[in-house]
């Protein structure tokens, strides 16, 4: 089958279904405001300025019994999730590659600022306590150049493999295309909300000034949600004529565009290539199977004894949208809750009833002349890269932050980068721990240094070891029991010892030795099988 049909009908249907996504807000016009043009120029924002927040809260479940299951690690965990914000205080998006930001990232007690700037090929991070900035570099070859919905470049056919996806025009774009080219179709076979409501005249104060705006809220709980949904697919499932106008009319925007055209509609031999009418039809109806098995699946699942344990009306969607007289979204306030049934939640011992997301923000200067902050060449330089934060240790990383700072507290108390765990199996195929007749477990030596990141070295003398992170040392002698732990001399319990070509020592003597704990994970009968050394430093 052709290429075009392989490819790029898949590509349409897939823009199309995302399109559906993108406007469940959507809908007819209401008391005069069309949200479809609401939403068309809140996708097409190219400049803006503004500040938000993002917050995450989950709902602790404080009755539920979970000590057995859960380590202190991970309560702390959850006490951080339990509430969360990422706030915005300045934001500037100048272009596609140009924006920067500045705010704070919040927790319960702890409030760690930061900025962020994207200057084309470069984006830079501050963050508040740490000594230096760190870059990114953001020249690096995206997904999308390499695979597109699974399919390889080289697969799409003639010079397609030779173009790079940065210099043809985003999915984005294209996307902008379908929707002003099809979206009419897909508004006029929306239901509205029950609960949608529009005020054309308010007033509200956006970045401090009071402007006049008209005001839409909606208000879906999950329920109505799902019946939504499923009474907008049975809409797009009745229309196959529909469907197959609005697909031609895809398949003549592509055709019509030079760039697309030449981008997904070229044959092997290089040549234009138009879908034939039953292309196009098998296309619809694949699109209408698809959309028919999802309603089906919708009506089955909400058969299910448990489905109103999910799906409830304590779930819901809140939102207060605040548009201008060009129809740009100048103010928005959005809320989404899930909360399943505290019974469920109860029986599987959850330790959360559900979570709540909430999103604020206010736009000014919308489309207008506007200049992000950029990245210096001091700050360049300064500045430490991703390549390196990803070869350091948690305690290197640490160390780049004041022990004083949210942020360090937040590392190494609160998500404990600084801990190191070496796991070995006694079912290793190459290194396995070993439980010696005595009943001594050894390791292997040179495993256990590289997992810590100890610098080991072989010498006249011995096998000298030097730990970085606590500048404790030790030096150890194949079939001796002899140590030198940071100077002075020590017995171990048993002697360095070598098995199929690899050195190993006692587990618990190298433990002590650099300040780590060791502990036997066990199944049925007390049978060991898995074997750990854990330690955190900062």
């Amino acid at each position: 089958m052709h290429k075009w049909k392989l490819f790029s009908m898949k590509r349409l249907s897939v823009v199309l279904l995302a399109a559906v996504v993108v406007i469940i807000a959507g809908c007819q016009a209401v008391s005069g405001i069309d949200l479809n043009r609401v939403l068309l120029n809140s996708l097409k924002v190219q400049t803006m300025e503004s500040k938000s927040s993002i917050s995450f809260q989950l709902l602790r479940n404080e009755t539920a019994d979970i000590e057995d299951d859960f380590s202190d690690e991970s309560d702390e965990l959850l006490s951080l999730l339990s509430n969360m914000t990422l706030q915005v205080d300045e934001a500037k998006q100048q272009d596609s590659e140009h924006m920067s930001m500045k705010g704070a990232l919040k927790f319960d007690d702890l409030s760690i600022g930061y900025s962020l700037i994207v200057d084309g090929d470069t984006a830079l991070m501050t963050i508040e306590g740490a000594s230096r900035p760190f870059l990114f570099d953001m020249t690096g070859e995206d997904i999308m150049d390499s695979y597109l919905y699974g399919t390889e470049v080289e697969d799409l056919g003639p010079d397609t493999a030779a173009a790079s996806w940065s210099d043809e025009p985003s999915l984005m774009d294209f996307g902008y295309k379908v929707l002003d080219q099809v979206g009419g179709y897909f508004i006029d076979k929306m239901p509205n909300p029950k609960d949608l409501s529009v005020d054309p005249l308010v007033t509200e104060k956006v970045n401090g000034e009071s402007l006049t705006l008209a005001h839409l809220n909606v208000k879906l709980d999950a329920v109505q949600a799902w019946g939504w949904v499923q009474s907008y697919l049975d809409a797009l499932t009745s229309d196959r004529e529909g469907l197959r106008t609005m697909m031609k009319g895809v398949v003549d925007l592509v055709l019509a565009d030079p760039v697309l055209r030449e981008t997904i509609a070229l044959d092997e031999n290089g040549e234009v290539y138009e879908p034939t009418a039953e292309e196009i039809d098998t296309t619809v109806d694949e699109m209408i199977d698809e959309l028919t098995q999802l309603n089906q699946s919708m009506a089955e699942l909400a058969k299910e004894d448990e489905f109103s344990d999910i799906i409830n009306k304590n779930s819901s969607v809140k939102a207060d949208v605040y548009v201008d007289a060009k129809l740009d979204i100048r103010k928005l306030s959005l809320e989404a809750s899930y909360k399943p049934d505290p019974s469920m939640m109860d029986e599987e011992e959850m330790p959360f009833e559900g979570f709540v997301l909430r999103f604020n923000q206010e736009r000014w200067n919308v489309n207008g002349d506007v200049v992000a902050d950029k990245v210096s060449d001091k700050q360049k330089q300064s500045a430490i890269s991703l390549d390196t934060l990803e070869s350091q240790q948690g305690y290197q990383t640490l160390r780049l932050f004041n022990p004083t700072s949210d942020a360090y507290s937040l590392l190494r108390n609160k998500l404990h980068i600084g801990k190191q765990t070496a796991v070995w199996s006694v079912w290793d195929d190459d290194s396995p721990v070993i439980v010696t007749a005595s009943g001594v477990t050894i390791i292997p030596l040179r495993d256990a240094a590289t997992q810590f990141g100890l610098n080991l070295s072989v010498e006249r003398d011995g096998i000298h070891l030097f730990d970085p992170a606590t500048n404790a040392s030790l030096k150890v002698n194949k079939g001796s029991k002899k140590a030198i732990v940071n100077g002075k001399a020590v017995n171990w319990s048993y002697p360095v010892t070598v098995v199929d070509g690899i050195t190993y020592v006692p587990a618990r003597d190298f433990a002590k030795a650099f300040g780590a704990s060791v502990k036997w994970y066990t199944y049925g009968d007390n049978i060991k099988y898995s074997f750990t050394i854990e330690r955190e430093v900062g």
